[in-house]
């Protein structure tokens, strides 16, 4: 019994005497991982499940360090699954000068050139399809920076189908009685070149020039109003973002039922924007075919203006009913959250920008 209680004893004295550094190990373990979590949750890395289960990590790479294709492949394969796997299509096409809105209002290309700057801070892969050289130099040194994530097409736009009907948008134009509206229907070049968005996308798709989740087409002019800030951003995807839809800005709450193609197309009436749009690679594919079969469609029917006014005529209830759709629209609705610019054509776009 004494042998007993003395084992017992010395057990006890010892753990008495190793408590320090039983405590000190345990303090230290929680430090560390407070910290751990702490770097981790500053990095913007969401948990679930009581902060267990981290989503992927984006990655920390600096496009701008990028100099190879090799690295270019590494860097777009560490964004994958993440909201930045996000590849920009834009567009320009040399019209000349042309009235916007009214006869006196100019827009120049100037006014593009002016604008393109802000793609020299995009930290996503762009692809530019133009066909304008020059364009296409001035863009090639803007995106200097981040050439490893940028793809250049000096394209023949005749090559396009939304340029090679557009004898026919001219003859329609052209007709007594046709209502003008500046430029829509008035220049058939400006009226085409709306329709070449969609196109170019399905393009830069097919030729798989950049591989991420998503694809966006964006306007040359869509960030206008931040030439000046000089601050570079990420495109991301919204969280809320369905991926079987198409993401646009509904702009005007207009109505969908008992409304006739003619008095959308006649009248220049508006629902939803035609300056962004974003979606999963295939259901783009899917998205531009069926706008395709729109636009002729309606070209058959003598109707015609730009994109934007071909899609509300396209999404009505009649319309949908008499010629069902494959793809449909998630609505982006300005208002719904606080963004940078309170111009509702721009809403969804400003919903994606990050410049952290």
């Amino acid at each position: 019994m004494h042998v007993q209680q003395a084992y017992g004893w010395r057990g006890s004295s010892a753990v008495m005497k190793n408590r320090p550094l039983i405590l000190c190990i345990i303090f230290l373990t929680i430090v560390i991982f407070l910290l751990v979590y702490v770097e981790e949750h500053s990095r913007g890395i969401r948990f679930k499940h009581l902060n267990l289960f981290p989503t992927p990590k984006l990655p920390v790479v600096n496009p701008s360090r990028i100099n190879t294709g090799d690295t270019t492949k590494d860097f777009l394969q560490s964004l994958a699954g993440s909201n930045k796997s996000l590849t920009v299509v834009s567009g320009y096409f040399d019209i000349g000068n042309f009235p916007k809105g009214s006869m006196a209002s100019i827009r120049t290309p100037k006014k593009y050139e002016d604008w393109l700057r802000v793609f020299g801070r995009i930290q996503n892969p762009v692809i530019l399809y133009t066909d304008s050289q020059a364009f296409a130099t001035l863009f090639a040194n803007i995106r200097n920076k981040t050439k490893y994530l940028t793809k250049i097409i000096v394209i023949n736009r005749d090559t396009l189908w939304s340029f090679q009907i557009m004898p026919k948008i001219a003859k329609l134009y052209s007709m007594p009685g046709y209502p003008k509206h500046y430029p829509n229907t008035f220049i058939p070049a400006y009226t085409a070149l709306t329709h070449s968005k969609l196109p170019i996308v399905l393009d830069a798709i097919q030729k798989q020039y950049f591989s991420t989740d998503y694809y966006c087409w964006l306007d040359v002019g869509y960030f206008r109003d931040i030439v000046t800030r000089n601050k570079t951003f990420w495109l991301e995807v919204p969280n809320d973002f369905d991926p079987s839809k198409i993401g646009v800005t509904r702009v005007y709450n207009s109505k969908l039922t008992d409304i006739r193609p003619k008095t959308i197309i006649y009248g220049n009436l508006n629902w939803i924007g035609g300056g962004l749009f974003l979606g999963k690679p295939d259901v783009l594919v899917r998205f531009a075919r069926q706008y395709k079969f729109a636009v002729m469609r309606y070209l058959n029917e003598s109707l015609m203006n730009v994109e934007q006014h071909i899609l509300y005529s396209m999404f009505t209830t009649e319309e949908r009913k008499a010629h069902p759709l494959d793809v449909d629209v998630q609505l982006y609705i300005p208002g719904t959250k606080n963004v940078m610019s309170g111009n509702p054509w721009f809403y969804l776009g400003y919903l994606m920008y990050d410049e952290t």
